[in-house]
């Protein structure tokens, strides 16, 4: 079994559709607040987007290589290191890098207030000053003068020559400009000027796992901009190299520092010889001797050399533990010949890359990345014990080499005397130059080393000065304007709606009110209640005037439904009244009088609003002679009565406001009038002034026959149509029911006309009176004036659609 309904035109329900229709109606109906709401938006946001200063950025591209081990001396002493990308960030943007570009640039050097035409450049600049900002103007000859932030005169000087004041150190150069020129210029805090660069220092991986940094930065100028990044850039190599040269430097330092010492020594010792050779005439040795003499110098070698290992390793054992201090991955680079040195130096580089990969999805203190950490740590304990105990190696081969040259000494002293002087010099004058020379040859690989140190870091693409500006983003800013406009607009179109409490449509008013519906009066054309103008006739009797009109239809129906409602009472006497004055309940009053006399029925119409009558306007009558006059005896009946012009309907009005209107019409002369009138008359339409207003309508319900209420959409809170209805029930007034009002055509923006049987009967039929029936005196309705046709063709597609 089927149990889908199908969407039908002749289905009725349409919950989705009408949800569609109330939006929409919310949003026309307060269509002022959403273009204001969006203008003011839009009108911001287009400002700040032209009127912004164009913001450039300038970026370098920089590529991070993985080192590896580096062959001679250097790879023996430098440290392999693999700093994952997020350090080089970190060191790129770091303070010290900032530090160097404010320098270079002189950032934080501001000249402000230039005259005109005036150029120089300034060469050196300090100031100890507690405010640092001085005047200097142009005296002529290329001679000026400098005051500080007093007027105070601190120097005067001329192009190229130094100033040097109390607190001033200034140097200027190629001076040029008039007579009376003059700049301020003003030494920044220099921290200040650091902190505010680095906030504008960016840097970010491409990508991920690319190792390819770029570094930006921005700014309204673009050749600033630029100069900013290859500063920072060129500091940041130059730290880089120095930070790997540190050992080689330290390296060339050792080895310089034991040549210089021993170069004295063999320079004094060969001396020593030739001058003994020169004194005894002993001038060779026997082949025991020079057997003796090589065998030392080879012993003294072996002992330098293992002294050089141990200086290795004592180095490389002092950046371990720094390494291990600081937390970092440092594997160094000696006894890499070592198998098991060798074996830990690659599970180490294994671990750094697992951490690497791990720190791009996690933290520090994550239990993966913690783990990694400590097998890192814990090969680098065995890697500084391996280094230890081959140090304690070296130190034992070190005391042997020692105690076996004792036993060479013993030797030599056994030799003649005459031959072991001669022994003596000769071993001292061999073992130094033996000595020099290996540390020569040390110092020559170590000082190719040092120049050979290069940095890890290559550079891509250097800044070059922008030509398209990344600030402000016009036709983005001007889309999301457009968005963020629309979402306030109906924001706040939603707000207005939820705070409004009015009686937007006749279901909600019968809910409130408990009363039936007796019509809906659509909006009369040229009625405009809130300008202070004079409607013509023509205009407000539409029923008289446009008899076939829609409007016209309204009141038909409106005769109808009061026909029969409140079978069982009498109707003769009907009050109009509404909650508020202004809700239209004199033109209702007037035109229902009229259809009524169209049935030729015979109608009287009487204006009881004593304080703000209309009546007598509509029909184009005088206010005087009216009510007030016959109920006080000045004029009869006869003589008030104004003929309508139209058949079987007249018209009493107000007449002379009385001070007193309450108690006029709640008089026992009011109520003869009625009485009297009521034989002659088939109905009597009351136009009374409001209930809440004032208390005539409370004293006119209780000698009418029924009440009609008359309620203008959208402009009645609940609370006060129920104050009204709770009045009326307190004097238990006969009420008929409910008239809804578009007064002022808001009614069509909540959906329909108050009610939505009422547009489908407008829909369905409006096609039963010819077009030229139709026709309202050739006038427009004000979107058909503004709007093209093409246009409006498609929005009606569109309604129909929806609908």
């Amino acid at each position: 079994m089927n149990t889908n309904i199908p969407m039908t035109p002749g289905n009725p329900i349409r919950p989705q559709q009408e949800d569609i229709f109330e939006y929409i109606a919310v949003i026309m109906r307060r269509w002022k607040t959403f273009v204001l709401a969006f203008l003011a938006v839009f009108i911001v946001v287009v400002l700040y987007t032209f009127m912004m200063k164009p913001i450039y950025e300038a970026s370098a591209t920089l590529h991070v290589k993985e080192e590896k081990g580096k062959g001679g001396l250097l790879g023996e002493l430098a440290l392999k290191t693999s700093n994952p990308v997020n350090a080089e960030l970190e060191i790129l943007k770091s303070r010290t890098n900032a530090e160097q570009v404010v320098k270079r640039l002189h950032l934080n050097w501001q000249v402000s207030k230039k005259s005109d035409g005036l150029t120089f450049r300034i060469i050196e600049f300090s100031s100890t000053a507690k405010d640092p900002v001085y005047d200097i103007r142009l005296n002529g000859d290329g001679v000026f003068k400098v005051k500080d932030s007093d007027g105070t005169l601190v120097g005067q000087g001329k192009p190229g020559v130094l100033i040097k004041g109390k607190d001033l150190t200034l140097l200027l150069s190629d001076l040029k400009g008039e007579k009376g020129d003059k700049f301020t210029l003003t030494l920044l805090p220099f921290d200040q000027v650091v902190a505010g660069l680095r906030s504008g220092i960016k840097a970010i991986e491409v990508g991920r796992m690319t190792s390819v940094i770029q570094a930006s930065y921005r700014c309204t100028d673009p050749v600033f901009a630029r100069d900013v990044v290859n500063t920072l850039i060129q500091s940041y190599l130059e730290q880089n190299i120095s930070f790997k040269a540190e050992e080689a430097n330290r390296t060339v330092n050792f080895v310089e520092e034991q040549i210089q010492g021993l170069r004295k020594e063999l320079d004094n010792s060969e001396k020593d010889l030739q001058v003994y050779k020169s004194s005894t005439g002993v001038v060779s040795l026997d082949n025991a001797a020079r057997e003796l003499i090589q065998k030392i110098s080879e012993m003294e070698k072996v002992r330098a050399d293992v002294t050089f290992q141990k200086k290795q390793i004592e180095f490389a054992l002092d950046a371990l533990k720094s390494s291990m201090r600081k937390g970092t991955i440092y594997s160094p680079a000696i006894m890499r010949d070592d198998p098991l040195v060798a074996s830990m130096a690659s599970k180490l580089s294994e671990l750094e890359v697992q951490k690497k990969a791990l720190l791009n999805d996690y933290t520090e203190n994550h239990p993966a990345v913690r783990t990694v950490q400590g097998q890192i740590e814990e090969i680098q304990r065995k890697i500084r014990s391996t280094y230890e105990t081959n140090l304690n190696n070296l130190t034992k081969q070190q005391s042997n080499v020692t105690n076996e040259l004792s036993l060479y000494e013993k030797r030599m002293r056994t030799l003649p005397e005459a031959e072991r002087d001669l022994a003596r010099l000769t071993r001292v004058s061999s073992v130094n130059a033996g000595i020099y020379t290996f540390l020569l040859q040390k110092h020559e690989e170590a000082r190719i080393a040092k120049a050979s140190t290069i940095s890890n870091i290559d550079i891509i693409d250097q800044a070059i000065a922008p030509t398209n500006p990344v600030k402000p983003k016009k036709a983005q800013n001007l889309l999301l304007g457009l968005l963020f406009g629309c979402m306030l607009g109906i924001g706040l179109v939603f707000f207005q709606e939820y705070l409004d409490d009015t009686i937007k449509d006749a279901e909600e008013a019968k809910r409130v009110m408990g009363l039936p519906l007796l019509g809906v009066i659509p909006h009369i054309n040229g009625r405009d209640p809130r300008q202070n103008v004079t409607i013509p006739k023509e205009e407000t009797l539409i029923t008289q005037s446009e008899p076939k009109s829609p409007v016209a239809e309204a009141f038909r129906a409106l005769r109808t439904n009061l026909h029969f409602s409140a079978i069982n009472k009498q109707k003769k006497i009907m009050l109009f009244t509404s909650t508020f004055p202004g809700e239209g309940k004199s033109i209702i009053t007037a035109n229902e009088a009229i259809v009524l006399s169209q049935t030729g029925a015979r109608v009287l119409v009487v204006d009881c609003d004593l304080r703000r009558s209309s009546l007598h306007k509509k029909f184009g009558h005088s206010k005087t002679p009216g009510l007030s006059e016959i109920l006080t005896g000045d004029v009869t009946f006869e003589k008030a009565k104004h003929n309508s012009g139209i058949p079987g309907l007249d018209l009493v009005t107000a007449g002379t406001t009385p001070p007193n209107p309450s108690e006029l019409l709640g008089s026992e002369a009011m109520r003869q009038f009625l009485l009297t009138q009521r034989e002659k008359y088939d109905y009597i339409l009351i136009d009374a002034p409001p209930v809440l207003a004032v208390t005539d309508a409370p004293v006119l319900a209780t000698i009418s026959d029924i009440v009609i209420l008359i309620m203008e959409a959208g402009r009645v809170p609940v609370k006060a149509a129920q104050n009204m209805r709770e009045t009326l029930a307190t004097l238990q007034a006969s009420v008929a029911g409910l008239i809804i009002n578009d007064k002022t055509g808001k009614g069509e923006s909540y959906g329909y006309y108050g009610s939505r049987y009422y547009r489908y009967g407008r829909r369905y039929g409006y096609g039963y009176y010819s077009e030229n029936e139709l026709k309202t005196n050739g006038k427009k309705e004000l979107w058909e004036k503004f709007i093209p046709e093409k246009l409006r063709k498609r929005f009606k597609k569109l309604f129909k659609v929806l609908r």
